[in-house]
């Protein structure tokens, strides 16, 4: 079975991103979605963790220095759950940079008063979506979630917040990316992006993950309502491409992550990845040395993990074949690559040396 073409059209495609940093606030959820990424003993079965408010300014001047972001995404867990957050968003501010942050929307009341404050230096607050209607999206994320979300989108549009919608594309919801648009544009949403299944098991990838035409298929749908609706619809970086230019942010340079414990690493998505045998993705620990020091090392990581594209790509290229799934999407590229999938082991994919041992 052939995979499909790379050839995309320019729309629909999410657009080059700011310079920005991701930093993961806490490590905790108040949900169980059985398709998270992040590790399920950190979520549900660990004393809970939150990045430290005056840790926030000293990584953020610290990543100015090195390359320049005006722009703070914060990730967790729940972002909303983090007791100071007023005050990481005070840092923020004071650092006169921007920030957004992805929430389930459960706790958002926790966090609008100190919205309101700033709302000028909100860029955007983004809400993870499983479903257009309450019994879908409450299936994954439990009675009264759909309740919940749509209210904390409601009070945004009221008070001129920006906010998107973020849905994973998996087989219960490739059927209904219309629906989620037309739902996204009722409710005043600034964007809709649309993300690949990103697996965590066999089960999961069998249970949940479309095939390569099935994939065709929804991202050619995805295109078809970017060119329909006023509001961006976007697919983002996921997609099958084989083109060796680095094909999203965290390998082209204008991003990197800084997880709740204060170490950098390469890229939010392979984070504390539910499964993985390892973190070579981890470059430093920011709680005891400089940003510019680990980054330094992140720029070698970001180098190695771009050419070790690059040779995949070239030798299917070289066997007269077209690249397979795990090779032509760079978001699995890079799961197979830095272990977070050991199911799929790929000789030669895994980094020879960990820049910093597991659980440090």
């Amino acid at each position: 079975m052939n995979v499909p073409s790379s050839t995309r059209p320019a729309e629909g495609l999410a657009p080059p991103p700011a310079r920005r940093i991701t930093v993961e606030l806490t490590n905790i959820c108040n949900l169980h979605c059985g398709y998270c990424v992040r590790d399920d003993d950190d979520l549900h079965h660990s004393p809970g963790k939150f990045f430290p408010a005056d840790l926030m300014r000293k990584v953020l001047r610290g990543a100015r220095a090195a390359y320049g972001p005006t722009y703070v995404s914060f990730t967790g867990g729940e972002v909303t759950l983090h007791p100071r957050f007023g005050d990481i968003i005070d840092a923020v501010i004071a650092e006169g940079m921007e920030f957004g942050f992805v929430t389930n929307g459960w706790h958002f009341d926790r966090v609008y008063e100190a919205l309101l404050r700033r709302p000028e230096s909100v860029r955007v607050v983004a809400f993870s979506l499983d479903g257009a209607t309450r019994e879908a999206h409450d299936r994954w994320r439990g009675e009264g979630s759909f309740v919940r979300v749509v209210r904390a989108m409601a009070r945004c549009h009221a008070s001129g917040i920006k906010f998107a919608l973020k849905v994973g594309i998996r087989r219960d919801t490739a059927q209904h990316l219309q629906e989620f648009a037309l739902f996204a544009a009722r409710l005043g949403a600034s964007t809709l992006q649309f993300a690949h299944l990103l697996p965590t098991s066999p089960g999961v990838e069998a249970e949940s993950a479309l095939t390569p035409f099935e994939r065709r298929e929804a991202e050619e749908e995805v295109m078809l309502l970017a060119n329909i609706f006023k509001m961006p619809v976007r697919l983002v970086p996921g997609y099958y491409n084989i083109d060796p230019a680095p094909p999203c942010d965290a390998l082209d340079g204008t991003t990197c992550n800084v997880d709740f414990r204060g170490r950098l690493s390469l890229c939010c998505n392979l984070s504390g990845y539910r499964g993985a045998a390892g973190e070579p993705d981890v470059v430093g620990d920011l709680t005891s040395e400089e940003f510019s020091t680990a980054y330094e090392r992140l720029l070698r990581v970001r180098e190695e993990q771009n050419e070790r594209r690059r040779r995949a790509l070239a030798d299917a290229a070289g066997a007269g074949r077209e690249p397979d799934l795990y090779v032509g999407s760079p978001c699995l590229f890079c799961l197979v690559s830095f272990g977070k999938v050991p199911w799929r082991p790929v000789a030669g994919a895994a980094r020879s040396l960990p820049v910093l041992p597991a659980g440090v």
